[in-house]
């Protein structure tokens, strides 16, 4: 399995409460890493030049939207090889929105859970699914 970290970006902090507990719970070994805003993410990712397993935003982000983070780290050269999932995990998407996230070439579109075990059902479908999937080295 790719042990590499899975970004989360979400600006609501009982989600990411609810992200960490259900995380603990499955064992994964990946480590999660938090930010608030696409730029915190751009940043990170111009300072720690790693290649993480997984990248799980949010739509509705505060300054930088999640679209506006994928166009960025589409151009972004840490980012681009196509093997790093970008996937968006929203409290609620419009047909619009859907149509725009699959037409920047994210892979996938989850609506969060309100509860526990939603959220944790979730993290574990999303993650099962991409350490399954086939990536060039």
């Amino acid at each position: 399995m790719n042990i590499e970290p899975i970004l989360i970006v979400d600006d609501d902090t009982d989600d990411r409460e609810f992200i960490q507990e259900a995380w603990k719970d499955l064992n994964y070994q990946n480590r999660l890493i938090f930010f608030k805003t696409g730029e915190d993410v751009l940043k990170f990712l111009d300072a720690e030049k790693i290649t993480p397993f997984l990248i799980i935003s949010d739509v509705n982000l505060r300054k930088m939207d999640g679209f506006e983070l994928k166009e960025k780290l589409l151009k972004h050269p840490s980012t681009r090889y196509s093997s790093v999932p970008f996937i968006f995990w929203s409290s609620a998407v419009s047909n619009a929105q859907v149509k725009k996230a699959y037409d920047l070439g994210v892979n996938g579109i989850f609506i969060k859970e309100n509860n526990f075990e939603g959220i944790k059902q979730a993290l574990t479908d999303i993650v099962k699914y991409w350490e399954k999937s086939k990536a060039p080295e």
